[in-house]
């Protein structure tokens, strides 16, 4: 798992309206960037019940994410806050195929 320090609060980043964001989409995934003053990146997923009903899914689907972006080590590249907001079709997703979308959505 992602340590906290490179987790993105998500209601504080969506209540911040003066920040300029990037915003990127594919089938499965949405991602908005936007600069930070950290020499970090961070990192947040949304995602709903409209992807899956079963929390234990959803988890797991985050748990995916926040392990690939660990294991590459994209928090250490230069300070941006990530958004990941999961779309319904992720759900039918395995491992590999959701890496390799986060990996072509996210090459900053």
């Amino acid at each position: 798992m992602l340590s906290k320090k490179f987790r993105l609060q998500i209601q504080n980043w969506l209540k911040n309206k003066n920040k300029r964001v990037i915003s990127r989409r594919s089938d499965f995934f949405i991602v908005r960037m936007s600069a930070n003053d950290l020499d970090s990146s961070r990192f947040g997923v949304i995602i709903s019940a409209k992807v899956s009903k079963s929390a234990v899914k959803r988890n797991r689907i985050k748990r995916i994410i926040y392990d690939f972006v660990r294991l590459n080590e994209l928090h250490k590249k230069a300070g941006r806050d990530v958004a990941i907001t999961v779309l319904p079709a992720t759900a039918k997703l395995e491992r590999n195929e959701i890496e390799k979308e986060i990996f072509k959505l996210l090459n900053f």
